[in-house]
This record gives structure tokens, C-alpha cells and sequence, in this order.
């Protein structure tokens, strides 16, 4: 079972949010170095392709159910296929846009099949003096993607998963969906967005973001005309980075479940140390709606690489509880989630590398969280997934960047 992704490849970071020190000492500099947007290919201006192919095998249980053998794309990079280009106006204004595809590397289809450019499709002006604007689908104005050491990938990723509240109803499977309805994550990505990024003056820099309802959508009559806004605000000092971020996004209305649009909050801090052979990343995020019903969220999450030569390793740890009373709990019963992921990456050069991943995802009490898509057994009714349930994943997969 496939679900929507919210998430994106540690590829894609902000350009604004990389701090600014040699790749010889950052380990995420090191790996932005293979896309044009980063690496100074481009420096006189002219538009490149750039992309990833990532597939692997993954085996995978939950509860008593049987293992699942399968074939899986994006365990250590999304595959995507993207094109950016830059014109340089001035010394110090250039104009940039970027297009980028998500696909599945073991079917070849795309991830979104309403649209093309499902990740990126910006156009945008750059000063080192005055900023940056953009107008596009782009990433959202939070906590940078690369606080999950795994990329915040669509497999193998409990930041993505258990992060993310991907719990499963008897409607299916639903970011923060056991928070009641209207609950929803907020994007990674949103289309139909505005953003400003100030310039970096002394190892500070914000960013900030609006984007506007589809008003060409069925249910674009009950959803308020600004559907997304928020801003981070980061700090970068030799190996030091500092963010904290807040966002609102409104959930599209629904007849079914006779709610209008629900305002939803998600606020954040986060801290990473990097010098290129360790990293160490740590974040704390809260999650709740402005429905009266509804509960929250608040997740917790650890991370560490650390790199020797070719060897990379990779370990993440994820804690997820709902404060109040979860959608499908009983009177007093609660519902948390810990998750952990174990990741080995071997490079066989610059570009390709070999990796293995082993995650263990505990659900405690009323909570029905799944990871890379696996869905729960189910109660003898035939709709409702089991509760409380471990799931365990282990992958082995290959990945190319060009």
C-alpha cells in the first residue's frame, strides 16, 4: 500500500538553510554536492538535469501477521527526476526555477498521477543582498527535512512515518488522522505558495510563507482563500545549527464528515551538530487543530551519522504520544509510538551506494501507526486495524544520483 508522500529526499534541502561552511566539513553540504542548485555548476547561469534511481527489497511484519516480501523505491533517495536552471541578471541577482518529478523506481510511475512536477515547480529571483523570493511549489517554511539523518524519505524513515501521526482507520491510512477529523500533517511541500527568505547576517536568516486555496477545486467554496502560512527562523555558527518554526495549515472540508475547513498548528525547534564525520540531530515538534474534539501530538526525535571512509551509519529514534483522547481510544486509554531505524550505507562511488535499514516501530494503547506502508491485521469486524501492535522492516537496496 502506497499513501500520498509528504516527505522528500535529503537531496532537496533549502539552499538558505545550508550553513555556510566547506563540504571537507559538513556531511550535508557533501551530499548536496551532486545537484546543480549547490555544487556551482551552474554559476554562469544555463539549466541542468538532475535526478535519482532507488530501488531495494524489503521484508516486513506486523503483529502476528505474516511477513511481506516486496520491492520498494526511495529507501535512501526518492527517486525523482528534476530540471533546474539559473540566469544571472547581475552580479548579484539571478533568476532560478526548478521542476522536479517524484517517481518509483520498481514501477517507473509516477507519485502523483494529477501532476507532472509533484515536488518542485518554482520560479524565483536571488540576492545575496536583498533575499530570496519564489512563487511555486516548493518546500514549506518548517523544520528542515535534513533533521531526519534518513531524509525524511517515503521508505525507511520513522521520522516520515511515526513523525508524520501515519495512523490507519477504518478509512485507511492518514496523517494524524486518530487526532479527529479535520487533523491533518502539515505539507512538506505546498503548492500555490509565496516565499521570502531574508539573506544570513550573522548566522541568522528567516523565512516566510503563504499560499492560497485551489480555486478551482470542488470544495474550494468552504476553505478559507490562504490555506497555508508560517516561517522559520534559523541560526548557523561553525558546526552548529539552530531552527524553530510554526505553521498553520487548513484541512480540506469534508461533507462526509459534515466539518469545515479545520486551522491546524504545528510548531518546532530543532538543533544540529555537523562536521562532516558525525552528525547529531534532535528536534521536538507539537501538532494540534483548532477543533474543540480533536487531540494533539507532540514527537520527539534523535539522530546520528557517523561516517569512517566509505562506510556511513545511521541510526534515528522517534517518539510520538497523542495528548488527550486519540480518535479510536476508549475512555482513559492512551496512545504513543516509538520508533527506531538502524541504516548501513556502503559508497561505491560519489553517486552510488549500497544500503541496508532495520526499523522497530512499538505501538502502545489505542495507537495504529504503520510504517513504509504496511498495513495492520485487522479486528474480526474485517475494518478496524489491531492496536498496540510492533511492526519490524529490514531493507536492502541500492541508490544513483546523476
Amino acid at each position: 500500500m502506497r499513501i500520498k508522500q509528504i516527505t522528500s529526499s535529503l537531496a532537496l534541502l533549502s539552499a538558505s538553510a545550508l550553513p555556510a561552511y566547506s563540504y571537507a566539513e559538513s556531511y550535508l553540504l557533501d551530499r548536496a554536492a551532486n545537484l546543480p542548485r549547490y555544487n556551482g555548476s551552474l554559476s554562469a547561469g544555463g539549466v541542468a538535469l538532475y535526478g535519482s534511481v532507488d530501488s531495494g527489497i524489503n521484508v516486513i511484519r506486523s503483529g502476528d501477521a505474516a511477513s511481506t516480501l516486496r520491492l520498494q523505491s526511495g529507501g535512501e533517495h526518492t527517486t525523482k527526476l528534476g530540471l533546474y536552471g539559473r540566469e544571472n541578471i547581475s552580479a548579484d541577482l539571478s533568476v532560478e526555477f526548478n521542476h522536479e518529478s517524484g517517481l518509483y523506481g520498481d514501477t517507473g510511475k509516477l507519485q502523483d498521477s494529477k501532476s507532472m512536477f509533484n515536488r518542485e515547480s518554482w520560479v524565483g529571483l536571488k540576492s545575496r543582498q536583498f533575499g530570496t523570493l519564489r512563487f511555486g511549489k516548493q518546500l514549506a517554511s518548517a523544520l528542515p527535512l535534513f533533521v531526519d539523518v534518513f531524509g525524511a524519505v517515503e521508505t525507511n524513515s520513522v521520522y516520515s512515518w511515526v513523525g508524520g501521526g501515519a495512523s490507519q482507520g477504518t478509512a485507511g491510512i492518514g496523517y494524524n488522522s486518530d487526532l479527529g477529523a479535520g487533523s491533518m500533517a502539515a505539507p512538506s511541500r505546498v503548492a500555490r505558495a509565496i516565499t521570502y527568505t531574508t539573506p544570513r547576517r550573522y548566522g541568522v536568516e528567516a523565512q516566510f510563507m503563504m499560499a492560497t486555496k485551489d480555486q478551482g477545486a470542488a470544495n474550494a467554496v468552504g476553505s478559507p482563500n490562504i490555506v497555508n502560512r508560517g516561517g522559520v527562523l534559523s541560526y548557523a555558527a561553525g558546526h552548529v545549527y539552530l531552527a524553530g518554526s510554526y505553521n498553520q495549515a487548513w484541512s480540506t472540508p469534508s461533507e462526509a464528515e459534515g466539518i469545515a475547513a479545520v486551522r491546524n498548528d504545528s510548531s518546532g525547534l530543532a538543533a544540529i551538530y555537523d562536521d562532516g564525520d558525525l552528525v547529531l540531530s534532535s528536534s521536538v515538534m507539537q501538532l494540534s487543530s483548532r477543533r474543540a474534539d480533536n487531540a494533539s501530538a507532540r514527537v520527539y526525535t534523535l539522530g546520528s551519522i557517523v561516517r569512517h571512509a566509505r562506510h556511513h551509519y545511521r541510526a534515528s529514534l522517534v517518539y510520538r504520544e497523542v495528548l488527550g483522547r486519540a480518535r479510536n481510544a476508549s475512555p482513559g486509554q492512551g496512545s504513543s509510538a516509538l520508533g527506531l531505524m538502524l541504516g548501513y550505507d556502503y559508497e561505491i562511488s560519489k553517486r552510488t551506494a549500497l544500503y541496508a535499514r532495520f526499523g522497530v516501530l512499538n505501538n502502545r494503547g489505542a495507537s495504529t501507526i504503520v510504517i513504509n506502508g504496511n498495513p495492520l491485521p485487522l479486528m474480526s469486524d474485517g475494518q478496524t486495524p489491531q492496536s498496540g501492535l510492533r511492526t519490524t522492516s529490514f531493507s536492502l537496496g541500492m541508490a544513483h544520483q546523476f
